[in-house]
This record gives C-alpha cells, structure tokens and sequence, in this order.
C-alpha cells in the first residue's frame, strides 16, 4: 500500500506543474549549439532555485518543498517536509558543510551529500545536480549523452546516474531545466549496499533566478 502511494505522489508531483510553455523550434546544428550552449552556461555558478523534490525507493518516499541558494563555493538548501521532521537546511562551503533541523540539533560534516546521506539516509546527487540543473554534464566524470533537436541534453548517464531532462523553461537568455529524473543504476563500486538499492529521484523547478 505504502508502494502505491508513493508512486502517486511521484505522479501528482509532475501533473501538478503549470503548462510548459511553446517549443522553440528545432536549430540546424544541434551538436554545435550544444558546444555554445555549455560555453554560455559554465560561468553560471551562483542563483536561487525554488522548487519540489520526491525521492523513492522499494516502498519508501517522501516529498519536500526546496529553497537552493548557491553562489559559487557557498551553497544553502533548505528542505521543507521531508520525513516528518519538518524543515531541514543544509549549508555547505569551503570549511564543510552543515545540516540543520526544526529541532535545531546540527550535524557537521566535510561534504553536503554525504552529510544528508548519513543523517536521513537518502543519498541526493547534490555534486552532480550542481551541475544537471543547469542542463549540463558534471566536467570531471565520463558522461553518455543524447542532445534534442535543439541542441539541449535530453538524456545523460553519469556517475552511476540515468539523468532525463523532461521539460526546459525559458528565464533570460537561457533554456534551463525545470523537470528532472533521476534513477541510480544497478549496484556499483560502493561497498555500502544502501547506496546501491534503486532509487529515483524527481526534481521540478518552478523558479529560477540567476544572480
């Protein structure tokens, strides 16, 4: 039962986005504009993400409102309802990263990701999201990618990860994205079994300001 209620709510969370927006129309030369694309978009290092975000795996899920400033190195991602706890804020900068919740009890550690994996148990890609939520491929890590007619990624495997760009939202000059799905691949090279279990999860922006 518990399943089957995550799985709507996964559902409910992608339906209840506002309408996309017309396509831009195809370009000529897609593998060009995706070169310009990530010359345009690799100095972006700084902006406010507002937006959901559900994770789900075997009969276990929860949703949450996100609030994601960063500005280059500093990072502060507040989580509203995730697991009961009500609000958690994570923070990360060069000194490490810190995890915060409604109770105010704080737990310390060198990286973000792993920090939120070990006190929730969830492990959010955040290093790569740094880079996927702008439509990009993270540049140390070897990538699979499949561009659109507009020279946009449209599917992209990296890191263990089966990244599908669903929707691109115009804000500026840019098509960024605004729907994200994300599955971690079968068992990999960790030790850990938790991190290997299926996971998915699915991120919708609904705004986006670039600083």
């Amino acid at each position: 039962m518990r399943r089957g209620v995550g799985l709507l709510g996964l559902a409910a969370l992608i339906s209840g986005c506002a309408t996309a927006p017309p396509l831009p129309p195809p370009v000529e030369n897609p593998a060009a504009a995706w070169q310009l694309r990530q010359m345009e978009l690799k100095p972006v290092i700084a902006w406010k993400i507002q937006g959901r975000l559900a994770m789900h795996a075997d009969d276990k899920g929860w949703q949450a409102s996100v609030y994601w400033m960063r500005d280059g190195t500093r990072q502060r991602i507040d989580l509203t309802g995730p697991l009961g706890r009500g609000h958690l804020q994570l923070r990360q900068d060069s000194h490490g990263a810190e995890l915060r919740d409604a109770d105010q009890r704080t737990w310390r550690a060198q990286n973000a990701e792993q920090l939120l994996y070990r006190t929730t148990g969830w492990q959010v890609p955040l290093d790569g999201l740094n880079y996927w939520v702008l439509g990009l491929p993270t540049p140390d890590a070897t990538a699979h990618e499949e561009l659109d007619n507009r020279g946009r990624l449209k599917t992209l495997v990296q890191s263990g990860w089966d990244i599908r760009f669903l929707e691109y939202t115009r804000y500026g000059s840019f098509d960024l994205p605004s729907k994200l799905f994300m599955k971690r691949q079968g068992a990999g090279a960790e030790a850990d079994p938790g991190k290997n279990a299926a996971l998915e999860v699915r991120l919708i922006i609904e705004r986006w300001t670039l600083e």
